[in-house]
């Protein structure tokens, strides 16, 4: 065997724990699109945890971890039980991973729907309460890059109960537009203007007291 090839196969034995960790993880995410880069980084990441883990355990115990002297020192054996202990941390870790994203995910999905919720009913409650010329109003809209500042004369209210639109819209007077970033004064509109605010967009609307 020659010394590239001993090389290869040195490694290969050495970042075992991080395939085995990167594997469990990505079939607990049923993710096999990992591109070469993210699992090569993967592989490392996980198998310099593990051995950390392990070098731990190994302290613990009174007996000294050799993965590092291995990676650098082909002269050096490599100590098979520190790398069937880590192995099994790997696969470990690896469900701990994945479960740990979904969970994230789930998270994160369900504070955007309360986020949403709340908005939506913000923005009945508002203007319910406030209808009319008195309830003066700031609209960001983000993805335009638009502020407009005005009073509500009309507005769609309860639009977002109906299946049939997927547009709020607003009637501001002496309403005033703003470029978002900024801050320059780009049009007014002192007679009137309508907004238009489709479901998805991202809005922001403050009542200016």
């Amino acid at each position: 065997m020659d010394e590239t090839t001993e090389l290869g196969v040195r490694l290969i034995i050495l970042f075992v724990p991080g395939i085995i960790e990167t594997f469990i993880y990505m079939i607990c995410q049923d993710d096999q699109e990992l591109s070469d880069r993210d699992f090569f980084f993967n592989v490392v990441l996980g198998a310099f945890v593990t051995y950390f883990i392990t070098y731990i355990i190994l302290k613990v115990f009174g007996e000294e971890s050799a993965f590092l002297d291995a990676l650098m020192n082909a002269n050096v054996k490599i100590n098979m039980t520190e790398g069937l202990i880590a192995s099994i941390l790997a696969a470990f870790i690896g469900l701990l991973e994945a479960m740990a994203k979904k969970k994230f995910l789930i998270l994160y999905k369900k504070r955007n729907e309360k986020n949403k919720k709340v908005r939506l009913s913000v923005w009945d409650d508002l203007f319910e309460e406030k209808e009319g010329s008195d309830c003066h109003v700031r609209v960001i809209l983000n993805e335009q890059g638009l502020i407009y500042d005005g009073y509500v004369e009309k507005f769609s209210a309860s639009l977002f109960s109906s299946s049939l639109s997927n547009k709020k819209e607003l009637y501001l007077k002496n309403a005033i537009r703003y470029d978002l970033k900024t801050g320059e004064e780009l049009k007014s509109d002192i007679e009137g203007t309508y907004v238009q605010i489709t479901d998805d967009e991202d809005v922001v609307v403050e009542l200016v007291k």
